[in-house]
């Protein structure tokens, strides 16, 4: 009996797992045949006018050093862009870029998406888009695009920015949305025409940038044509320019890439722009990637095969060189916070500036210093001439206290020798003086001396011999007072300075005011 409900038991689990796997089988196939259904419903190729971008920015906190605060604002509206199904996606062409429902709005380069779906009824995509772990400016964005009828579609983009800085961060919350209304033909199509496309529009020429001497620092990379339409097998080269802040051309390098989700898709390009598309490449969008002074922008390949680009070409709005008119241009000098008017600080201009700051200064302190080593020697040379005039002016003073000194000696010598011959002179003069006075008599003979006794001292004449008295021999009167002088000591005789005429005492030989030699007085 147990054994008869154990088996019972397990063939009715076993139609109870057949009858679930039915079921989602089941499911499964009516959700294939609604999403087919729902494929097969929606037909939005066509061209479309977009409206304005409005961006609605609530700012949370916001520092000087995160660079202006975005502001909401409404940008654009009017422009026709081309909207066609690639697949299970969309791709919205024009208006200067290329968006994909698979993509978030925000063009910023960094963005990485994280999660993508397609709801099962055809006509709603959401996709997560995220900036890398390690970047300061933090971004995380929802992005829905609603197909809400034939003729009007919906994007609207939330999210969140985050900048981190060394003194803080800055935050700005984001909603941005805008619409697409599909553009009907005017006048209804007559039978003969209304499968009949109308003619390309010729390509215009690209602007001319501003012919500069001195173009300045690289501000904003352009790249035409920003859509281009080619068959398998066809080769194209992109034309970028790189433009200063006054439009004119830059000597900047583009490299270029085929971005990374669609690599292998027979599609390549080299460093000169030059696109290739293999033969056995399959139809589809690819997007090249161009990247100037490091900041990015994309333009988008459209290829097809040789029998449907006639079709394509008629129904995509493109000129008749299969080429968008707009250029795909990213802003070099800032790096864009948003999709519209936000900005986020451009760390690499701060690094320039920093850069240009910190060799300005080395160049002034350098320049300081060398002024200053100037001025040091200038003064040193200074003070070395006054030091050689100085030196110069002390030789002349000793060299002219040196003659002043030979000149007084000079002269004293002159006036020595001078007084030499004034002495020899007197000399001569007094030796002659008194040898002959000049005022002496004629010589007559000379009477005969008067006898005197030296011992009573009588006279007398000169015929009596000796004395009458003392019987003492007389002698002549001159010859006794010559003997009392000599017994008594001969008085000194004065002296005289022939120059000056001052007399001195007898012991004195030269004269005390002009040294002259002096002589005896008479």
């Amino acid at each position: 009996m147990g054994v008869s409900l154990r088996g019972g038991g397990n063939v009715a689990g076993r139609r109870g797992d057949g009858a679930r796997r039915a079921i989602v089988a089941g499911f499964i196939v009516l959700m294939t045949t609604w999403a087919g259904t729902a494929n097969a419903d929606l037909q939005v190729d066509g061209r479309w006018r977009q409206s304005a971008l409005s961006e609605e920015f609530t700012v949370q906190q916001w520092l000087p050093g995160c660079g202006p605060e975005p502001k909401s604002a409404r940008t654009g509206g009017g422009e026709i862009i081309a909207l066609r199904a690639e697949g299970d996606e969309l791709a919205f062409v024009g208006g200067g870029r290329v968006f994909r429902t698979n993509q978030c709005y925000d063009p910023m380069p960094n963005l990485n998406r994280e999660t993508h779906l397609r709801e099962p009824n055809g006509k709603t995509w959401r996709t997560r888009c995220t900036t890398p772990a390690n970047d300061p400016r933090k971004a995380i964005l929802n992005t829905l695009v609603v197909v809400s009828s034939d003729t009007h579609v919906d994007v609207v983009e939330t999210g969140r920015y985050e900048i981190t800085l060394e003194t803080g961060r800055c935050m700005a919350d984001v909603k941005r949305t805008r619409s697409f209304d599909i553009v009907r033909d005017e006048a209804p199509a007559t039978p003969s025409t209304a499968n009949q496309p109308a003619a390309p529009k010729e390509p215009k020429p690209d602007p001319k940038p501003a012919a500069c001497e001195s173009p300045g620092a690289p501000s904003r990379l352009e790249v035409r044509p920003s859509q281009k339409l080619l068959r398998t097998g066809e080769t194209f080269a992109f034309r970028p320019v790189v433009l200063d802040d006054k439009g004119c051309a830059t000597k900047t390098s583009t490299t270029w890439q085929v971005s990374a989700a669609d690599n292998g898709k027979g599609v390549s390009v080299d460093k000169d722009g030059k696109v290739t598309v293999a033969s056995d490449a399959p139809e589809g969008s690819v997007e090249i990637v161009a990247t100037a002074a490091g900041k990015s922008t994309r333009v988008t390949i459209q290829v097809t095969q040789p029998g449907n680009y006639d079709d394509l070409l008629a129904r995509s709005g493109l000129n008749a060189a299969g080429e968008n008119d707009s250029a795909s241009s990213v802003s070099i000098g800032t790096t864009s916070i948003g999709a519209g008017e936000g900005r986020v600080e451009d760390r690499s201009k701060t690094r320039r500036l920093v850069f240009v700051a910190i060799i300005g200064g080395t160049l002034l302190v350098l320049g300081a210093l060398a002024l200053v080593l100037l001025r040091r020697s200038r003064r040193a040379a200074s003070l070395e001439k006054q030091a050689a005039d100085r030196h110069q002016t002390r030789l002349r003073e000793a060299l002219d206290r040196r003659q002043q000194r030979e000149e007084a000696h000079a002269s004293q010598q002159r006036a020595h020798e001078a007084s030499l011959v004034a002495v020899e002179a007197a000399t001569r003069a007094a030796n002659a003086v008194r040898t002959v006075p000049l005022n002496a008599p004629k010589p007559v003979a000379a009477p005969e001396p008067e006898l005197e006794c030296p011992t009573c001292g009588k006279s007398f004449d000169a015929g009596v011999a000796f004395c009458p008295h003392d019987g003492v021999a007389l002698i002549p009167k001159v010859a006794v007072a010559g003997a009392v002088m000599a017994k008594n000591g001969q008085p000194k005789r004065g002296k005289i300075c022939p120059t000056c005429g001052d007399r001195f005492e007898g012991g004195a030989d030269f004269c005390g005011k002009d040294g002259t030699q002096l002589v005896l007085l008479n």
